[in-house]
């Protein structure tokens, strides 16, 4: 009877302990399953009407399709014969970093690989989309060199072209097409090119001064935009005399050039393709009619490359490519920028230190701006040489406004000084300082030069910083990104100190909080210049260096004593001079 028992109240311990389960966990537990099942469903019919392209590796993407080599002094990769596509090329004469072994840059990426980016160019019937997936076959050659072209075929429906597609020593393809109307009827034609990257560049700098994105020239004139505004844009199109489109970013260009002195549609276009943002510069040339069996040439060619000024400028002069050396970012100062860009080249390359090339570049304009700047610090010592007078007319007169400003005009007439004498000669050299920094910024030939020391790189950012101990430390300059701000470097420290040096030659208003103002803008500016590139940081220290010693010769000729005057007493313990008592009102 106790067995019985025990067995009853077990079964409905056991019952309890089971509905508890049940109710707190199993069904909960039940109810979650059903959901994931159901969203696997729902997950799956998506990838089925939107499925997702997988990234392949480059070397996976270059084996998909038929190529053909390419062997230049200056690139090396290969093509795509669908569509003539240009997608895997590299610049043998640059490499991606300093280091020996960081490899070629890699300029063009294969369709389906990370960042893709290619060039192409076909014909089509008006109706025939961009032509990307054009069936070439290969007649002849085997690799494409300077002294070995290759010959392509298409034979569509109505109309077939014969191809020669050859390259220069540098970077440009040239595509000499014959193109016949195989059909019974007339038959239109178009030419189209366009230059694509999917998702933006790695080495994207994202900089105002700087043009990167879709760039092109119709008519004789040069269009360009950003890569953020085309995206907001979507399409924008020209039409007029052809001339080429591409897309560019600071040192490299791809571009399709249409055949030259047609009519031409230049398009940027931005859309999102298989989950990949895909930016677009094209050309389209007006449509050709063609009589049944009639032939017509066409010459195009493709620019893979640097942004080498001579090179752009022999395209146009001697190939005759409109404006090609505007792929350049010359700027709104480039009747300046191109002039000092070339100097720079030229002082870098025959000094053989870019450094040394900024440092004389920039004593030159010194030089030639000498009257200006004599003209800017005279103006100022006078300024200076009267604060002590105009300080006691300020006390003198604090409550009468009216006499305090006829009392300083009269002083100013007296003593032949003029407030805005300092200020007029700065307009011009305003222009010039940007015009340089334009050049230093854009200019090829300086990147990855050296200067002196630790300094292996004159186009990138200071690699010593307080974070790192100025190097001592094992880390970068900037270890965090959030803590880029306080990366301060040896050259921007010598900036800061170099500008508050020259705070001391210049007349500070009488106003407190001014002066406490104008005290702290040379070390405000030292943190917002760290992180510009040490061949910029270099010219604007030097710039500094020789504007400070002009300056004081200046200011010490009209015998005004000065802070640093004041300082070399101290240490030296030599009495005041009496050119300083002279200075006293």
């Amino acid at each position: 009877m106790d067995d019985q028992k025990n067995f009853i109240t077990a079964m409905i311990l056991i019952g309890l302990v089971w509905l508890g389960y049940w109710f707190y966990y199993g069904k909960p537990l039940a109810e979650q399953a059903r959901k994931d099942a159901a969203a696997e469903i729902i997950a799956a019919e998506a990838i089925i009407e939107n499925p997702v392209i997988p990234t392949l590796s480059r070397e996976v993407a270059l084996s998909a399709s038929q190529r053909i080599s390419i062997d230049t002094p200056s690139l090396s990769g290969s093509f795509d014969l669908r569509g003539t596509r240009f997608d895997d090329l590299r610049l043998k004469n640059y490499n991606q970093t300093l280091e020996a072994d960081s490899g070629p840059v890699i300029l063009l990426t294969p369709e389906g690989s990370d960042k893709s980016s290619y060039i192409f160019d076909n014909w089509v019937t008006p109706d025939g989309g961009s032509g990307i997936t054009t069936d070439w076959q290969l007649v002849g050659g085997t690799t494409l060199t300077p002294t070995t072209p290759i010959i392509l075929q298409f034979d569509g429906e109505d109309f077939s072209v014969r191809r020669e597609v050859s390259v220069d020593d540098k970077y440009l393809i040239t595509l000499t097409d014959q193109v016949s109307n195989t059909s019974a009827r007339e038959l239109s034609l178009i030419r189209k090119g366009a230059a694509r990257q999917h998702d933006l560049p790695d080495d994207l700098t994202n900089f105002f001064i700087l043009q990167e994105g879709p760039i092109a020239v119709v008519d004789k004139k040069l269009v360009d935009m950003k890569y953020s505004k085309i995206r907001k844009e979507r399409d924008v199109s020209e039409r007029g005399e052809s001339g080429w489109a591409g897309l560019t970013d600071k040192y490299w260009l791809t571009a399709a050039i249409a055949p030259q002195d047609k009519v031409m549609t230049m398009q940027f276009g931005f859309r999102n393709l298989n989950d990949r943002d895909v930016y677009e510069a094209a050309y389209s040339l007006a449509p050709v009619t063609l009589s049944p069996g009639a032939t017509i040439n066409s010459v195009g060619h493709i620019y893979a490359g640097a942004k080498e000024r001579k090179v752009l400028e022999g395209y146009r002069d001697d190939i005759g490519i409109s404006r090609m050396d505007l792929a350049i970012d010359w700027g709104l100062l480039g009747i300046i920028t191109r002039p000092m860009s070339w100097a720079l080249s030229f002082l870098g390359i025959s000094l053989g230190n870019f450094g040394l090339g900024i440092m004389a570049l920039t004593l030159g304009i010194k030089i030639v701006l000498f009257p200006l700047f004599n003209k800017q610090y005279e103006g100022q010592a006078k300024m200076k040489k009267l604060q002590p007078k105009m300080k006691k007319l300020q006390d003198r007169y604090k409550d009468d406004r009216a006499k305090l400003q006829q009392e300083v005009m009269a002083m100013y007439r007296k003593e032949g000084a003029n407030p805005v004498a300092g200020c007029l000669p700065i307009i011009p050299t305003i222009f010039i300082f940007f015009a340089l920094y334009k050049s230093v910024f854009i200019n090829i030939d300086m990147r990855h030069k050296p200067f002196f020391g630790y300094i292996q790189d004159l186009s990138a950012k200071d690699p010593l910083s307080i974070l790192n101990g100025f190097g001592l430390l094992p880390w970068d300059a900037v270890p965090i990104g959030f803590l880029s701000f306080f990366a301060i470097g040896p050259l921007a420290l010598l900036y800061g100190a170099t500008m508050a040096l020259m705070q001391t030659l210049t007349p500070m208003g009488g106003d407190p909080m001014q002066k406490k103002i104008f005290a702290f803008m040379p070390w405000v500016f030292m943190f917002i210049l760290a992180p510009f590139a040490t061949g910029l940081l270099v010219y604007w220290v030097w710039n500094n260096v020789l504007s400070f010693i002009q300056q004081y010769i200046i200011t010490r000729k009209f015998k005004v004593d000065t802070p640093i005057d004041v300082f070399f007493r101290k240490i030296t313990g030599k009495e005041k001079a009496a050119a300083g008592k002279s200075d006293s009102p």
